[in-house]
């Protein structure tokens, strides 16, 4: 269970952020909707780290890890840039994260090669990312944040670069694997159809309260 209590956060003297609350079960999809500025993606990066909230506390299976470092709490990020390595190849951008947790580099590589496999990019292991179609190159960033077994998976508007019939085949498939490996997962989306898509239960972020969509 990831948990949000009473998070607070100001931007230009007015509150982004006032007193939110969020909770997110295992294998479970919450996304957050709102226009931009409503305070959605500072929301996401207090849960991972990045930023830290003037009030309140984030909380994962009981633990308080609001002064947790990033790199400690165990969750992937995933932006709609991909974040990928240009420099290297599919097989160690997928296995980059395994080797950086001390993972030796030979049998990090094997994992990245089986992960690939089982999305479908196994033919292309030996191939440089900015040769991929947008949709390959996405399938390698969910390779890359699933094979270290993130604890929770944070998106911040993934498919937005993306053509109308591949976001349709990549959300269902996000879905089904965020289910699948029983991670607590948040999107940040200002794309309504994206969210009932993938997301069990929805918030909007309004006058820097969450407000229950469905």
């Amino acid at each position: 269970m990831l948990e949000l209590r009473d998070i607070a956060k100001q931007w230009d003297h007015r509150p982004l952020l006032a007193g939110v609350n969020l909770r997110v079960a295992a294998g479970e999809t919450v996304a957050l909707l709102g226009p931009s500025g409503s305070g959605k993606s500072t929301l996401l990066k207090i849960v991972a780290g990045l930023e830290a909230p003037e009030a309140g506390s984030v909380w994962f299976e009981s633990q308080d890890i609001t002064n947790l470092p990033p790199e400690r709490r165990g969750f992937a990020l995933m932006f709609q840039d991909f974040a990928l390595f240009p420099h290297l190849n599919v097989q160690d951008n997928v296995a980059f994260g395994l080797i950086e947790q001390g993972v030796p580099r030979h049998s990090a590589r094997e994992r990245a090669k089986v992960m690939l496999e089982r999305l479908g990019l196994g033919e292309h292991t030996e191939a440089r990312v900015w040769t991929l179609s947008g949709g390959e190159q996405q399938r390698v960033a969910l390779a890359r944040a699933l094979i270290t077994r993130p604890r929770a998976l944070l998106l911040d508007e993934p498919f937005s670069a993306l053509d109308a019939s591949l976001r349709d085949q990549l959300r269902a498939e996000f879905r089904n694997r965020i289910q699948a490996a029983g991670m607590a997962a948040i999107l940040v989306t200002h794309d309504e159809q994206e969210a009932r898509a993938m997301a069990q239960h929805a918030w909007g972020l309004q006058d820097a309260r969450l407000v229950s969509l469905w």
